[in-house]
C-alpha cells in the first residue's frame, strides 16, 4: 500500500473557502539552529 502525501496544491479550493493548515514547528535545536 502507498499512502502519498498530500501537498496543499493537491487542493482544488475556490474562490472564497478557507484553508486551515495545520503544521508541528516541534523540531530540535542545537544552539538555536535547527538540527537534522
Amino acid at each position: 500500500m502507498n499512502f502519498g502525501k498530500r501537498s496543499v496544491r493537491d487542493l482544488e479550493v475556490r474562490d472564497g473557502q478557507r484553508v486551515l493548515v495545520r503544521v508541528d514547528f516541534n523540531v530540535p535545536l542545537e544552539d538555536g539552529e535547527v538540527a537534522d
